[in-house]
């Protein structure tokens, strides 16, 4: 699936020393995932139905976003 890539790249990325860039492409991974939840039907998602669709899709979303505000908002070091 097209979220595994990318979470992929994003623990690559973090694990070289961009953790700000790799913090983002996993927030984007993990939105990625809400939306295949969302327009997937129960039996394609695969491991992405855990509870029901909109729960799902609601947490995922929640996540990924705090995730990239939370790596936007750290201040660089200094």
């Amino acid at each position: 699936m097209i979220a595994d890539a990318v979470l992929l790249v994003g623990v690559v990325v973090t694990a070289i020393g961009h953790w700000r860039r790799g913090a983002v492409i996993i927030a984007g991974a993990v939105l990625v995932a809400a939306g295949a939840r969302l327009v997937l039907p129960r039996r394609k998602a695969g491991l992405l139905v855990v509870r029901r669709r909109w729960v799902d899709v609601t947490l995922m979303s929640l996540l990924g976003v705090a995730i990239a505000v939370i790596a936007l908002v750290v201040p660089p070091d200094s």
